[in-house]
C-alpha cells in the first residue's frame, strides 16, 4: 500500500533481476520507485489492492542504499540483500533478494529529482550533473570564485558570483541562478549534482556568499536569456567588452551587468535596430545609444536578434574598427559624437577641403566610406548615404555663399558650363577610361596564360556592355540637356533658342559611331581566339588541352587585345574629349543671351545649386565594385585631352617642322 502523499515516480518492467526470491513471478510486473526513495515490486496500480502479491522496500525505514556504478551514459545497480516485505493474500514476510538493474542518466535523474530521499549510493567521486536537462558524468571541484565540473575533458565552470540560491539535501546539490558556460555559448539556469557529495565538495561560506550576491529573480522559462558583451557609451558609461545578459521578455529586451546583476537598458525590441559588422558583432542603436555588441550566431537567434531591422537614422556611422558614433552638423561645426553628451571630434566647416565617398561592402546596408580632409589632416569613417549628400551639400553651400559675393556671373556660368561638361565626358567615356585601371596588371610581363585568358573574357563582357551603354547615352543624353533647360525656362515664363542643342546632338552620334568602330575593332581581334570564351569553370581544363601552336596564338591575340585597348583610350579618347568639351562650351554659350535676361542674383543661386549637384555626384565611386572616385575619372580624363595636346605640338612633324 501507498503511504499518505506517495506517489510512483519511475516505472520500469524489464532490465532488471531480483536474485534470492521464491515462487515470485516478475513477468508481469514493474519495479516502481517513489517520490519517498521506497521501492515496490508489483502489477501495474496494484498497489492499492489488498489481496495483491507484490514486495516493498521501505527506504525511510531501512535507510539501506542501492549500490550503484556510472558506466557513461549507462547506470549499473548491483545491491545484495535488500530487506523487502512480501505481502501476499494480506500477509506480509521479509525476504532478502539481490537487485540488480541498468538505468541510464536520465532515468536516475528523473528518479533523484522526483524524489525526497536519494536512494542510490554512487561508487567513486563521480557525480552526474544535470543542467537544464543536459546531463554529464565528471568530478566537481570548487576555488574561491567559482565551481568547477570537469567531465570528459570539457570543464564547466561556474561563477560564485552568478548563484541566487542553493540546497544541499540527501547526496544532491541543487543551485539556480544564470550561468554562462563559454564553450557551449549556453546560459544555465539550475543545475543539480547528484552522487556522493562531501562537505568539501562546497565553500564553507557558501551561504555568505549567496545572501551577498545580487540577484535576477526567477524569469519565466520562455523567457530566453543569453550572453553579450557590450563595448562603447551606453547609459552615459562606457563599456569595453563588458560581459552582459540580454533577456527577452515579450516584445521587451533587458540587458543586464552580468557580474552585478543592474538592469541596464529595458526597452521594446522595436526601439533596436542593428547592422552586421561579421564575426558575431554588431552595432546596435536602441533608439537613445548606439553601441558595439558581441554575441554568437546561436544565442542571436534565440532572443531573435539576427532579425532586427536595418539602422535607418543617418546621423550614425562608424569608424573603420567599427566603432559607432553619431554625427551633427550645424552652422559652424561638424562634430562626432560617441553619444549625447560625448563628443570625441569638432571640424570647423570652413576647413573642410574636400569630402570623398568610397561606395564599397557597406552599400548594401547603406553605409559608404567617406574620407573628409581638413586642415591638414583627414578622418575615414562609414556614414549614411543620405547624410553625406547633406554633408557634402552643406559644405559646398558655405563655399557657395563666399563665391556668390565675389565671383560675377560670366565666371559663374563658365563654371556651370564645366559642370555639365564634366557630366557628359564622364557618361560618354568614364567607363572605357576605367578599364585603364582595371586591367593594369596586363602590363605585367609575367602574367601567366590562364590569367590573359580570364582578362579576354572579362574584357569581351566589359565590350559588349559598353556599345549597349553608348547607344542609351547617345540617344538620351541630348534629350535630357534640352529638357532641363525647356522645364528651368518655362518655370521662369521665359522661352530659351535651343536650337544649338541639335549641333550636340549629332555631335553626340557621330561619336557613339567612332566609338563602337574603335570597340568593334578589339572585338575582332578576340573574335580571333573565339573558342577561349568559356565560362570561368571551363577555363582552366580548356587551356591544359590546347596545343603548343594554338597558345602562341591565344597570347598574340590576347596582346593585340590589350595594346588596342590602350590604343583607344591613350590616342583616341584625348581627341573625342577635346572635341566633345569644345562643343559643349560652344552650345551652352549659345544659350547665355537667354540667361542674361534674367535677374542677375537669382541666377547665380540657380548655376550654384546645379553646380552644387555635380560636385556631389563627383565624390563617390566610379561604381560598386571600384573605389576610384567618379571626380578622379573626370580629373584624369582632361589631363589625358591636355597631355596629348602638348605631345601633338611638340611632334613636329605633324605640322611639317614649324615650331
Amino acid at each position: 500500500m501507498l503511504k499518505d502523499s506517495e506517489k510512483v515516480v519511475f516505472k520500469i518492467k524489464s532490465g532488471y533481476s531480483l536474485n534470492g526470491l521464491i515462487d515470485f513471478n516478475l513477468e508481469d510486473k514493474y519495479l516502481q520507485f517513489t517520490n519517498l526513495g521506497n521501492i515496490y515490486v508489483s502489477k501495474v496500480d496494484s498497489l492499492q489492492g489488498e489481496k495483491e502479491d507484490y514486495i516493498f522496500y521501505d527506504f525511510s525505514k531501512e535507510g539501506q542504499k542501492l549500490y550503484t556504478e556510472l558506466d557513461g551514459d549507462s547506470v549499473n545497480i548491483i545491491a545484495d540483500s535488500i530487506p523487502f516485505v512480501r505481502v501476499k493474500d494480506g500477509e506480509s514476510y521479509r525476504v532478502y533478494p539481490s537487485l540488480i538493474m541498468v538505468l541510464d542518466l536520465f532515468e536516475l535523474v528523473k528518479i533523484g529529482q522526483n524524489s525526497k530521499k536519494f536512494i542510490f549510493d554512487i561508487e567513486g567521486k563521480n557525480l552526474i550533473m544535470n543542467a537544464d536537462g543536459d546531463l554529464y558524468t565528471g568530478i566537481l571541484e570548487h576555488d574561491d570564485s567559482r565551481l568547477v565540473f570537469v567531465s570528459r575533458g570539457k570543464r564547466f565552470e561556474f561563477n560564485l558570483h552568478d548563484l541566487e540560491s542553493y540546497n544541499n539535501i540527501d547526496n544532491m546539490i541543487n543551485i539556480r541562478g544564470y550561468f554562462y558556460v563559454d564553450f557551449q555559448s549556453k546560459v544555465y539556469r539550475n543545475i543539480s549534482f547528484m552522487g556522493s557529495i562531501q562537505k568539501t565538495t562546497l565553500p564553507r561560506n557558501i551561504d555568505e556568499i549567496v545572501k551577498n550576491n545580487s540577484k535576477i529573480g526567477v524569469l519565466p522559462p520562455q523567457d530566453p536569456i543569453v550572453f553579450c558583451k557590450v563595448s562603447g557609451r551606453l547609459r552615459a558609461k562606457e563599456y569595453l567588452n563588458k560581459n552582459m545578459f540580454l533577456i527577452r521578455h515579450e516584445d521587451l529586451y533587458v540587458l543586464y551587468e552580468k557580474k552585478d546583476k543592474k538592469e541596464l537598458v529595458c526597452k521594446e525590441r522595436s526601439s533596436f535596430t542593428s547592422y552586421y559588422i561579421g564575426d558575431c558583432n554588431y552595432i546596435v542603436y536602441d533608439g537613445q545609444d548606439v553601441f558595439n555588441l558581441y554575441i554568437d550566431g546561436q544565442s542571436a537567434e534565440r532572443v531573435g536578434f539576427d532579425s532586427l531591422k536595418a539602422i535607418e537614422n543617418k546621423s550614425i556611422g562608424f569608424s573603420r574598427e567599427f566603432r559607432p558614433f553619431f554625427i551633427e552638423i550645424d552652422d559652424e561645426y561638424v562634430s562626432i559624437m560617441k553619444s549625447e553628451d560625448k563628443c570625441i571630434l569638432d571640424i570647423e566647416k570652413r576647413t573642410i577641403s574636400n569630402i570623398s565617398v568610397n561606395e564599397d561592402e557597406f552599400e548594401n546596408e547603406g553605409f559608404v566610406g567617406v574620407e573628409i580632409k581638413y586642415k591638414d589632416k583627414f578622418v575615414v569613417m562609414n556614414l549614411k548615404r543620405e547624410i553625406i549628400t547633406d554633408l557634402s551639400a552643406n559644405i559646398f553651400s558655405e563655399y557657395q555663399k563666399s563665391l556668390l559675393e565675389t565671383t560675377d556671373l560670366d565666371e559663374v556660368y563658365d563654371n556651370w558650363i564645366k559642370s555639365v561638361s564634366d557630366m557628359v565626358i564622364f557618361n560618354f567615356f568614364g567607363h572605357i577610361y576605367h578599364m585603364n585601371s582595371k586591367y593594369s596588371y596586363m602590363m605585367n610581363s609575367n602574367i601567366d596564360l590562364a590569367t590573359k585568358v580570364d582578362f579576354l573574357n572579362y574584357l569581351y563582357s566589359d565590350l559588349q556592355d559598353q556599345l549597349s551603354n553608348i547607344d542609351l547615352i547617345t540617344v538620351h543624353m541630348s534629350d535630357i540637356l534640352e529638357r532641363s533647360e525647356e522645364r528651368y525656362f518655362k518655370s521662369m515664363n521665359r522661352t530659351c533658342d535651343l536650337s544649338q542643342i541639335s549641333r550636340l546632338q549629332r555631335h553626340f552620334f557621330d561619336l557613339r559611331n567612332d566609338i563602337k568602330m574603335d570597340i568593334n575593332g578589339i572585338i575582332a581581334i578576340i573574335d580571333k581566339v573565339s573558342y577561349m570564351l568559356l565560362p570561368e569553370e571551363m577555363r582552366r581544363s580548356s587551356i591544359r588541352m590546347l596545343k603548343e601552336a594554338q597558345i602562341y596564338q591565344i597570347d598574340l591575340h590576347i596582346d593585340m587585345a590589350y595594346k588596342k585597348l590602350g590604343h583607344l583610350i591613350y590616342n583616341l579618347l584625348p581627341h573625342y574629349v577635346a572635341k566633345t568639351v569644345k562643343i559643349v562650351f560652344e552650345t551652352y554659350y549659345s544659350f547665355y543671351p537667354n540667361y542674361r535676361q534674367l535677374d542677375e542674383a537669382e541666377l547665380k543661386i540657380e548655376l550654384m545649386e546645379r553646380i552644387k549637384s555635380t560636385h556631389i555626384f563627383r565624390q563617390f565611386n566610379m561604381n560598386k565594385e571600384s573605389r576610384i572616385l567618379r571626380k578622379d575619372i573626370i580629373e584624369d580624363l582632361y589631363s589625358l585631352m591636355k597631355f596629348a595636346s602638348m605631345k601633338i605640338d611638340s611632334d613636329y612633324y605633324f605640322t611639317g617642322g614649324y615650331r
